[in-house]
């Protein structure tokens, strides 16, 4: 092959690399950037990456037949945290709510709402009580409610909870973190706590917030109270196919 036929099969072939590959490659960058929802600048959610899964693979997630990986999204979110500067952080809830978390975040920030750390709780081992013990605000969470064989909401990505340690859970004389103990006593004006200011109240600017995009408060349960929590009920498939059948049979 003399030198102009060896120049020319090697222009035909770089062209056709070109024509083949670099199509393909900013396809998968457009599907990526579509796959990715921006409500705001820092504020989005998408798909679970094979990064993001490995992070919570055997921590938060745990192959089981309630909750797929597709029915996940990764939130990333901007929020002030206790030091009044701008902060980074991440959650994992339902694809159901995803939009919704993103808008609850952003009003926080437009206000300037403050919290501590938002990391996602595996960087905790996935251990409930640590994560709360370190005031992680956090959601997805496979796992039972404490003291049952029942899967909590965290469990469908269906609840946040905001500044644990300062919002613990209290029952009688029992509060989850044990360190979140002083903030048991939720009037400002006795409560002895170094951040009583961060307790979560009814009608104060978290409560209303998580309000307005329709999220329930466990700081209203009767029999025990759950300050950090903001959920929304799961409907699984079968609870939806018996509430459809119980209003067919009403009709």
């Amino acid at each position: 092959m003399n030198q102009s036929k060896l120049k020319l099969t090697t222009i035909i072939a770089l062209t056709a690399f070109t024509v083949a590959v670099i199509p393909a490659c900013l396809q998968r960058k457009s599907a990526n950037a579509a796959s990715k929802y921006t409500y705001k600048k820092g504020f989005t959610y998408e798909k679970i990456s094979p990064n993001i899964e490995k992070r919570i693979m055997g921590k938060s997630y745990r192959k089981n037949k309630n909750v797929k990986l597709s029915d996940l999204r990764y939130v990333q979110v901007l929020h002030y945290g206790f030091d009044g500067k701008v902060k980074e952080g991440e959650l994992i809830v339902n694809k159901k709510i995803a939009k919704k978390t993103v808008k609850v975040f952003y009003a926080l920030y437009q206000k300037k709402y403050r919290i501590e750390r938002m990391r996602l709780i595996d960087d905790y081992g996935a251990n409930d009580e640590k994560s709360m013990a370190a005031n992680n605000t956090s959601a997805f969470n496979y796992r039972v409610i404490s003291g049952t064989t029942k899967l909590s909401n965290h469990s469908y990505g269906m609840a946040i909870d905001i500044n644990p340690r300062i919002n613990p859970w209290v029952k009688g004389n029992k509060v989850s973190p044990a360190n979140g103990k002083v903030y048991k006593q939720r009037k400002t004006s006795k409560c002895k706590g170094k951040y009583k200011r961060y307790m979560i109240h009814k009608n104060d600017t978290a409560y209303k917030i998580f309000k307005k995009y329709g999220f329930s408060w466990g700081g209203e349960w009767r029999s025990s109270k759950d300050y950090q929590h903001f959920y929304k009920e799961y409907d699984s498939p079968l609870k939806m196919a018996v509430n459809k059948l119980k209003r067919a049979l009403l009709r």
